[in-house]
């Protein structure tokens, strides 16, 4: 190994030490509409900026409308960025972590230095954006983050070269399981059940 090279591995590693790596996370712009799995993003990404990382929310087109309207505004607090009209700074100590989704995405960014991560919050939108018989590995991807272990058993038959990490989403006690099962709603229940009360007596 030649001095610079080896000077740049030496850079590279005291950067992670010093969490100044650049963590690009990639969102979809929901205009304005809560989604769970952006919102699982913008938490992860405000939890790594909170302890001192170096998190960056990237999105597609310079007009982005953010999620003041369904977020707290605190979350716009995270540094953003877009791919459109910008050359974005990427070094070999940095990460991307793109959405299942995105697998159209992986092809742009397969000759990057970065180390690629894919998050996947619903398995069956992994194959949905990939062109028929390709993979996450074709393009450099062979780190995967989900959030059950089911979801895991299921992605490792379809991306058997990718190893993994289960990170599980923090579910308030707003939500929480039934002890009985639901009671069944027609349709026309449902309808009078929108209605406001003088409709209902017209």
């Amino acid at each position: 190994m030649d001095t610079s090279l080896n000077e740049k591995v030496k850079n590279s590693i005291q950067f992670l030490r010093d969490r100044k790596s650049r963590i690009y996370f990639l969102v979809q712009d929901t205009k304005g509409n809560a989604k769970a799995s952006v919102r699982l993003i913008y938490q992860t990404a405000k939890s790594l900026l909170d302890a001192g990382f170096n998190p960056i929310i990237l999105h597609e087109k310079k007009e982005y409308a953010g999620v003041v309207a369904w977020l707290d505004e605190e979350y716009m607090s995270i540094p953003h960025r877009s791919i459109e009209g910008q050359n974005l700074e990427i070094s070999p100590e940095d990460f991307i972590i793109v959405p299942e989704i995105f697998g159209y995405v992986m092809e742009q960014i397969k000759n990057l230095p970065c180390g690629k991560i894919v998050l996947t919050q619903n398995y069956n939108h992994i194959v949905e954006t990939l062109q028929p018989g390709q993979n996450w590995s074709q393009y450099g991807v062979f780190k995967c983050i989900t959030t059950t272990t089911r979801q895991q058993e299921y992605i490792e038959t379809v991306m058997r070269q990718s190893s993994f990490d289960v990170i599980k989403p923090y579910i308030s006690e707003k939500f929480y399981p039934k002890s009985q099962p639901p009671m069944p709603q027609s349709p026309l229940w449902r309808a009078a059940s929108q209605m406001s009360a003088p409709d209902r007596h017209r």
